[in-house]
């Protein structure tokens, strides 16, 4: 058995960024972890994961959105290529064909949405980090079957930071080699629904 600290934040939301980020590099190292995978819409929080991690042994991988919804500034992927972070941009692992129409029909609900929900309900940030470690190893940015942190947030900014088994979207069920949360490190109380 092991006795670990969670951070549980009373409000989501960007002003947790620089404690999850902390509590984040404490766990990677403590757990001898060779990935950080975080989600950046804009770049600015990958900037701040990969100047945390400047200096260590893990690689820093940075899952930006989808191209029809880019908002990655250049100068953050600059800065990012100066700090030996890998940037991912790629389809959001939860989010196909079978998405759009939900948005047509409003009793149709696919079994992405279904799953997107139940982790919507950890957080914002728990939804976020899965998706991250899915596009990271889809891209082939991190390993299969590897712990990573992975970090996320309500909107903007990081609010949540697990410890997650990496695996392929098609493998997400799988009995052997499917998606295993090993740890929470950092989690907001109050979520965010839309």
């Amino acid at each position: 058995m092991v006795r670990k600290e969670v951070l549980y934040f009373d409000e989501f939301g960007p002003q947790n960024t620089a404690e999850t980020i902390k509590a984040a590099k404490k766990a990677a190292l403590d757990l001898r972890l060779k990935h950080v995978v975080v989600a950046s819409g804009s770049g600015a929080t990958g900037v701040k994961v990969a100047e945390e991690f400047k200096g260590s042994k893990i690689k820093v991988v940075v899952v930006t959105e989808y191209a029809g919804a880019l908002e990655f500034k250049e100068e953050y992927g600059k800065k990012l290529k100066e700090l030996g972070a890998t940037v991912v941009t790629g389809i959001h692992a939860f989010l196909s064909p079978a998405e759009s129409i939900s948005k047509l029909y409003e009793k149709h609900c696919s079994e992405n949405t279904i799953i997107k929900e139940v982790l919507y309900r950890f957080s914002q940030g728990t939804k976020v980090a899965t998706e991250i470690v899915l596009m990271a190893t889809d891209a082939g940015a991190i390993p299969e079957g590897e712990d990573v942190v992975a970090m996320a947030g309500t909107d903007k900014g990081a609010d949540t930071a697990i410890v997650i088994k990496s695996c392929h979207a098609g493998s997400f069920f799988d009995k052997e080699k499917g998606i295993e949360f090993r740890e929470i490190i950092a989690m907001p109380r109050k979520k965010k629904f839309w």
